[in-house]
């Protein structure tokens, strides 16, 4: 039977070992906490995280990782961007010679604003370092919704090989050498989605929001181009599919937390009474800095650090964007 390890059981996690399961493997999933691998072992769910989605018996848990580098050379790692430095150091000692490790987050590391890739490139350099990416909500992924997504490496053959590991009638992986686009799509718009909240939550009209989200994927492309990214893979699932999705609806967590900023117009506010995940509130200082590095214009990233971090007036905010400069369609 085909093996595959998932290192973190949040609900994204949760929802990929049921995918890999669906698609014959046999899956070692590593939890920090030892209630969540009991439950898993003896009541087969996951109650914290992913309630009521009963888990076969292809899905095993630990809270050793030795254990899952044991089972497995291929894991799937998905614990917050934020977090990835950490958990991958803590991999290191059991990681293989050219075991494959697919990046499942999206994000930029704050602190360094290096692309989690550059990250695990670092940490783990024994590694083949591989991403998954693309629009798809945890619980619809799940349920068995429908789902399309992007699988990125640069080393022939291996994107081609977690497709067959992951693909299901409901998980569609498209593939690409490209790691650049996925990785800043994936992370730029969840800052694109909190913009998207934020017009929609202070009422500024759809064809505002609409206007935001186009220009948002110009920014989203800019960026990955200045970094060697493909224009085509920017307009696939990773890019294009992703914005679509998490600006588009309320149960996006960048979305929200943009709607209740742009609602109350008290940003401070509602990110001290935050208790989710939200990574495009870690995501906008690094990807600026990235932006500002690299001399890549990003107007309305900039403007989600002003209204965020800065005290910056919402409707000031859409003034300023509207009055820039006059210029060509276009990348």
């Amino acid at each position: 039977m085909k093996r595959i390890g998932i290192i973190g059981t949040g609900i994204f996690g949760t929802a990929l070992a049921l995918t890999a399961a669906r698609a014959g493997c046999s899956v070692l999933c590593w939890a920090r906490n030892q209630e969540i691998s009991d439950d898993i072992n003896l009541r087969h769910l996951n109650s914290k995280y992913l309630p009521n989605i009963p888990l076969p018996d292809a899905i095993r848990a630990t809270s050793s990782l030795s254990d899952v580098f044991d089972f497995t050379d291929t894991v799937l790692l998905t614990t917050s961007a934020q977090s990835t430095r950490s958990v991958l150091q803590a991999m290191k000692p059991f990681v293989k010679e050219n075991g494959v490790i697919v990046l499942c987050a999206k994000g930029i590391e704050e602190n360094s604003g290096k692309m989690l890739s550059e990250v695990a490139r670092e940490e783990v350099p024994a590694a083949v370092i591989a991403v998954l990416s693309g629009p798809g909500f945890a619980i619809d992924i799940a349920r068995q919704k429908l789902a399309c997504v992007t699988i990125a490496c640069d080393r022939p053959g291996i994107a081609a090989k977690l497709t067959e590991l992951l693909a299901t009638p409901y998980f569609r992986p498209y593939t690409t050498a490209d790691m650049i686009s996925p990785q800043i799509g994936g992370s730029v718009k969840n800052v694109i989605a909190i913009a998207s909240g934020v017009i929609e939550g202070a009422a500024f009209g759809d064809g505002a929001r609409a206007a935001l989200i186009t220009r948002g994927l110009n920014e989203m492309g800019r960026l990955s181009k200045a970094l060697g990214g493909l224009p085509t893979t920017m307009m696939g699932m990773s890019g294009l599919g992703d914005l679509v999705l998490t600006a588009n609806c309320s149960q996006s967590r960048n979305f929200s937390f943009g709607y209740a900023v742009g609602t109350c117009g008290e940003a401070q506010k509602v990110i001290a009474e935050n208790t989710r995940t939200v990574e495009g509130l870690h995501t906008a200082k690094a990807v600026l800095k990235l932006a500002r590095k690299l001399g890549v214009e990003m107007p309305i990233c900039e403007m989600v650090n002003k209204v965020l971090f800065e005290n910056f007036p919402l409707k000031a905010a859409m003034e300023e964007l509207m009055n820039r400069p006059y210029k060509e369609e276009g990348f």
